[in-house]
């Protein structure tokens, strides 16, 4: 008599449900297992689960060191710019501001810490975009590039053969490159989310095809500072980390910075995603105000280009924003750009700078340096982002004051 087994439909599922979830992470793994582990990692937050960002980063970072052996120097301030920088205060403190510093033709003149210390690590975002236009400007006078009109492709081989070899640096550093619309999805499948968090991330950035005439189109892209990024370190022979290191932060004297990168020992994400201490900035701000005056480590009229906007995105220079024209919404994107989900914010401003040079490094949150060579200052501000903004309040108070 032969005995058939009775089936248990249940732990059939069972059974292939969980060979299906090793099959796929399997899949995975062979895929890019670092990928998918950070994808699903902020999954709650892109289900609106969490109050997490869903454009949140790994915790990985490389260092870009530094030398801080010279101290700021400090000054105490005449009466009225005293007076000018106490209601600038409270106007900061009331916008959920948490550190706020003004540096005046050569010292810093007011240095407040709402919360932790002057050494507390703070999140600079894309104000790495700034510190690698600094460092463009130092390979180009040290002689790792040959100006900003150099091809980029003069160091990425994977351009040699397509339209992107007529991509210069200038255009990188001005995001007018003319590669593909910088979509943002958070679709798993889709370069966005692949080139963010990718294990690495390399070879699908530099395989974004060119769909616009270089020079041309302003898009807003953190694709061009990680290029850009990749093709300094081939220049220069050197990881971007260490390159950055010795260009920037031990000349300059910043304190150690720790900038996101795709893996341990991969490649930076130039883009992005910095974090130092507040009085870093006012060195790097100094710098930028000493430099527009008598160039010594930057090419003669790099700051002038820095500051050079164009005609489709006029407040965006290289890896600065630019004060003038005035805006009372300053958007982060050209009107001009056609891809379908556009980077929205928007940055407002009541009144016109009362300088016409006003250079603003920009980040996360409205942390951001605003750099006024005429005026011989530099006022940095780290934070929460507050409901309400004007980016002229403070920069016109202590203008009106000098």
């Amino acid at each position: 008599m032969i005995l058939l087994r009775r089936r248990h439909p249940v732990r059939s599922a069972i059974v292939l449900l969980l060979a299906l979830v090793a099959l796929l992470a399997a899949a995975m793994a062979v895929d890019d297992g670092r990928f998918w582990l950070r994808y699903l990692g902020r999954t709650p937050a892109m289900l609106g689960l969490s109050s997490a960002s869903s454009n949140a980063i790994p915790s990985v970072r490389a260092v870009i060191k530094g030398d801080p052996r010279a101290l700021i120097p400090h000054c105490v301030p005449n009466a009225t710019l005293g007076a000018a920088l106490n209601d600038a205060d409270g106007w900061m403190a009331a916008h959920k501001t948490e550190a706020f510093l003004v540096w005046h033709d050569g010292c810093l003149v007011h240095e407040h810490y709402m919360t932790g210390t002057a050494a507390t690590p703070r999140a600079a975002g894309a104000m790495a975009k700034s510190l690698m236009a600094l460092v463009a400007g130092r390979a180009i006078h040290d002689g790792y590039l040959s100006g900003l009109d150099q091809p980029v492709s003069d160091h990425l081989a994977e351009w040699r053969g397509d339209g992107r070899r007529a991509i210069r640096y200038r255009d990188l550093l001005s995001m007018h490159a003319g590669l593909a619309w910088y979509h943002q999805t958070n679709s798993p499948f889709g370069d966005f989310q692949r080139i963010i968090i990718g294990g690495d991330y390399v070879p699908r950035i530099l395989a974004l095809p060119r769909v616009a005439t270089p020079g041309q189109l302003y898009d807003y892209s953190a694709w061009t500072y990680d290029i850009l990024g990749i093709a300094l370190a081939r220049a220069g022979h050197h990881r971007y980390e260490q390159l950055a290191s010795d260009l920037i932060g031990r000349p300059l004297g910043l304190s150690d910075e720790r900038i996101f990168v795709d893996r341990p020992g991969g490649t930076v994400h130039g883009n992005c995603c910095l974090f130092g201490r507040a009085d870093d900035w006012v060195r790097l701000g100094a710098f930028l105000v000493d430099e527009s005056r008598t160039p010594k480590l930057l090419p003669p009229g790099y700051v002038a280009a820095m500051r050079t906007g164009h005609p489709d995105q006029p407040n965006y220079g290289m890896g600065v924003w630019l004060g003038s024209p005035f805006q009372r919404q300053r958007a982060m994107v050209s009107a001009h750009n056609p891809y379908p989900n556009p980077v929205k914010s928007v940055v407002a401003q009541s009144a016109p700078f009362l300088a016409p040079d006003v250079m603003i490094m920009e980040g996360v949150e409205q942390n951001k340096v605003w750099v006024i060579p005429s005026r011989g200052l530099v006022i940095v501000r780290f934070g929460k982002g507050p409901k309400q903004w004007d980016d002229a309040v403070v920069p016109n108070m202590l203008m009106k004051a000098l």
